[in-house]
């Protein structure tokens, strides 16, 4: 491994800087209120709140070494930096806080500390909802979304040149085994401290090679509907396996894995062609379609999510509208047979897509061209 490439370390959060190293009664009472959402009040509350301002300053008077014996997440990172932790000035870190009380408190403890040593670019994601161990299916949720932030951020890294490796020392073992799934999809290698040696253990990345598809083009609509949140009838998700589908009350979604190969698929799907609108409430002609099948990939793959957003909104509640589809009334110069127009893309050579809305229920989509 190059000493040189600058490195992103992900690294999950529990609560072992709260638990090591304390009396025996107070460990309970840590356990008892770790999946508590918000700060909990009475005495309990109390003591805890108390806990927690003494481990914050005890925290930053320690060193690297020292502080590494009563933060397992801090200890992974230290063998990371092979005990010198100031070499990583310019790395970038991630921690992934649960939902809770005590698990955004203590990922704020490593962050500060992280700052306190010099290591100033870090992020902390703590907005991951339903990120905790009191319910199978919000966790399932939790990690689905946790897979999108995972696609939108990790892959620009790479890009950059960034080695990324997942540090998989601290942390609940729920979130462990999801993550170490994950990262033979996002990291360049997974690394843990092995048993109670000083030692990293490290999981290189395989040459994974999903083969799926074929299966996905084949129902791409009920695929992408699920993945967009929009209702799907479970006879229609028959041919996908149940792994990747997930029932929560009477809604259908995609399941975690199922979010990992959509996110690891869509791209390249989107890319070959124009594909029929994941709602029926849109309406194409052949000319657009036409135009936009003679468009390089990448602007396809711009189309193809325009229609995603699209369907959202006419089928969405509170009506989808983000700036990127910015669906509005034409303004100026008046567009043939059309009433509204959507954006395509803003950048280059900026295009827009024309067509005739019928409020909610429909709109026909005539003409894809340059913004006027």
């Amino acid at each position: 491994m190059s000493k040189k490439r600058t490195k992103l370390i992900l690294s999950p959060c529990g609560t072992s800087i709260l638990t090591n190293r304390v009396d025996n009664k107070l460990r309970p009472l840590i356990f008892k209120h770790a999946n508590n959402p918000e700060p909990i009040s009475g005495p309990e509350g109390e003591l805890l709140k108390k806990h927690l301002k003494e481990r914050r300053e005890l925290l930053l008077q320690l060193s690297p070494e020292e502080a590494s014996g009563i933060s397992a997440e801090i200890n992974g990172i230290f063998r990371i930096y092979q005990r010198n932790i100031s070499s990583g000035s310019k790395d970038i870190h991630i921690l992934i806080a649960t939902d809770t009380w005590l698990g955004r408190e203590t990922a704020r403890m490593v962050e500060t500390w992280l700052r306190y040593q010099g290591v100033t670019n870090v992020q902390v994601w703590d907005d991951i909802a339903g990120l905790r161990t009191d319910s199978l299916d919000n966790f399932h949720c939790a990690v689905s979304e946790l897979v999108r932030r995972l696609h939108e951020s990790l892959p620009g890294y790479k890009d950059k040149g960034f080695r990324i490796i997942f540090n998989l020392t601290g942390g609940f073992k729920s979130i462990q085994g999801i993550l170490q799934t994950l990262s033979q999809f996002y990291a360049d290698e997974a690394v843990y401290i092995f048993e109670t040696s000083e030692e990293l253990l490290r999981i290189p990345r395989l040459p994974l090679v999903l083969d799926v598809l074929p299966s996905i083009r084949k129902n791409l609509t009920v695929w992408r509907r699920l993945a967009l949140g929009l209702p799907v009838k479970p006879d229609v998700c028959r041919p996908i396996p149940d792994s990747f589908l997930l029932l929560l009350g009477e809604e259908i979604t995609l399941s975690p894995w199922g979010e990992l190969i959509w996110q690891q698929c869509k791209q390249k799907i989107y890319q070959e062609r124009f594909w029929e609108p994941p709602s029926e409430r849109i309406t194409f002609s052949e000319e657009f379609a036409k135009d936009v099948n003679d468009l390089p990939p990448d602007r396809c793959y711009e189309i193809n999510k325009r229609m995603d957003e699209l369907a959202l909104h006419l089928e969405r509640e509170g009506h989808h509208n983000p700036g990127s589809l910015n669906c509005h009334p034409l303004k100026g110069k008046p567009v043939s047979d059309c009433t509204h127009e959507i954006y395509a893309w803003s950048d280059r050579d900026a295009r827009r897509i024309f067509g005739v809305c019928h409020g909610h229920k429909r709109f026909e989509i005539k003409k894809l061209e340059k913004h006027l």
